[in-house]
Order: C-alpha cells, then structure tokens, then sequence
C-alpha cells in the first residue's frame, strides 16, 4: 500500500500561476495527489484541480479570463475590491461544487479577521471557502460567512503544510511561493500591499517548513505578484522547480 501524499500550495498573488506548472509536471510523473491544502491563490488553484480541471486548461482559463472577471472596484471603505466578480468567477469554474462533490479532498485555509484565528475550511461551497482565503487584506473587502469577516489565509499560514499533513497524508509535498520575496519593480499599491505580506510570509514559513517532506520552491521574485502578463513565465517557473524535485518524491513514494 503507498503512501497517501498530501499537496500544500501557498499563497503569492497572480505567481501562483506557478502552482499549475508544478502540478502539470506531478501529472506528467503519475505522482498520485490525495490531498490538497491551499492558502489563498493557492486555494484557488487547488479547488479548480480538486474540481477536475487539468493544469492546460487552467493555464488556458488564466490567461483568457481578463481582470474585469476578477477585480471590482468600490470606493475604499475595508478595501479597494468587492470580490463579488472574484466569488461569480470562482462558481462558475468549480462548477457551484460543494466540498463535498471534489475529487481529491481540498482543505481552504483563511483568517478570521477579528480574532486573528486560522480557519480551515472542509466543507460547505467551495466558492464562498476560496473567496474569504484570497481576501488579500487592503485589496479585497474582507468576506463575511455567517457574520464573521475572513481575510488571506496567508496572514497566518501562507503555505499550509501542517494542514496537509492533518488531513491524513503520509508525505507532503509544498509548493512555497513566500521564499522569493520580490526583485522587481514595485510599481503599484496591490504590489505594496503583496510584498509587505510576503516579508511576513517569510517569516511564518520559517517555523513550518519542518513539516514537509518535499519543498518546492519556484523562482519567481523577478514577477510582479499583481501581473497578468507573466503567467506563461510563472507556469514555466512552477515546472522548472517541481521537474527538480521529482527525483526525492520518487525516491519518497516508491522506496
């Protein structure tokens, strides 16, 4: 009987177009994938892979689905986004599934803005789970279930290995995006707000990573977190990384 592996993908704005490279190559390897915990973009991702879509199609979705479908803007007030686009968009690509209704189990982590607390989602609409794990705190309004105001998982666990590994899995292989930090030019508020979190991000991480078997870490600090024209280089970025990594999670899985 093998080994139930668990998948963690974290949190870095539109780099996380790097999480699809990296599983295209898992897909390519036939490395099985039982699990999946996601921290803001990389909850996003890992609902639309738990919901059975490929890692081409994705990329294909990424690139055509323009910032309109994504980004409404309302005069600040808790933030500069509404999300209700972002929650219409992510419904119509997880086809209104249920957590219930995935494939592969997916657990959505984000932040209980009052309290400071670390929620994992499991159950209930996918949608509504995704939506408050990418409340990127100053850009998106915070999301509120049942009364209570979610914002960016990543503000308490931006890459979530130790909810991969709860979920039951033997080895977890995370995709971190929080190492790079950002060598590019900051250019605008989105890009401020990003990187302030992914020094923090850094910082969390630091205390996790101990957790994880296999740590896959994609080069893209030279990629703006607010970009959307570089996701064919974050896709490629994403297999480069995890093409490095296949060995050890061969070595892992059938040793």
């Amino acid at each position: 009987m093998r080994p139930k592996i668990g998948l963690a993908l974290g949190s870095g704005g539109l780099r996380g177009i790097a999480h699809i490279g990296a599983l295209k190559v898992l897909e390519k390897n036939n490395i099985p994938i039982d699990y999946i915990a996601g921290c803001s973009i990389g909850s996003l991702i890992g609902a639309l892979y738990a919901a059975g879509l490929d890692p081409e199609t994705m990329l294909k979705l990424a690139k055509s689905l323009k910032k309109r479908h994504w980004l409404d803007f309302v005069i600040p007030q808790m933030g500069m986004v509404s999300g209700e686009r972002a929650l219409a968009t992510i419904r119509l690509l997880t086809k209104q599934k249920q957590f219930s209704d995935l494939e592969i189990p997916l657990a959505v982590v984000a932040t209980e803005l009052n309290s400071g607390r670390e929620i994992v989602f499991t159950e209930g609409d996918i949608a509504k789970a995704v939506r408050a794990s990418i409340s990127v705190p100053g850009v998106f309004i915070p999301f509120a279930i049942d009364n209570v105001l979610f914002v960016d998982g990543a503000v308490v666990n931006p890459t979530p290995i130790d909810t991969a590994r709860g979920m039951g899995a033997d080895i977890v292989i995370a995709v971190d995006l929080a190492h790079a930090g950002t060598v590019c030019n900051i250019s605008n508020m989105f890009d401020v707000i990003i990187q302030s979190i992914d020094i923090m991000e850094r910082e969390l991480c630091k205390h996790r990573q101990h957790h994880c078997d296999i740590m896959i870490q994609p080069d893209v600090g030279n990629f703006s977190p607010s970009s959307f024209d570089a996701m064919d280089k974050c896709a490629l970025a994403g297999e480069v990384a995890a093409e490095a990594a296949i060995p050890e999670i061969k070595k892992l899985l059938f040793s």
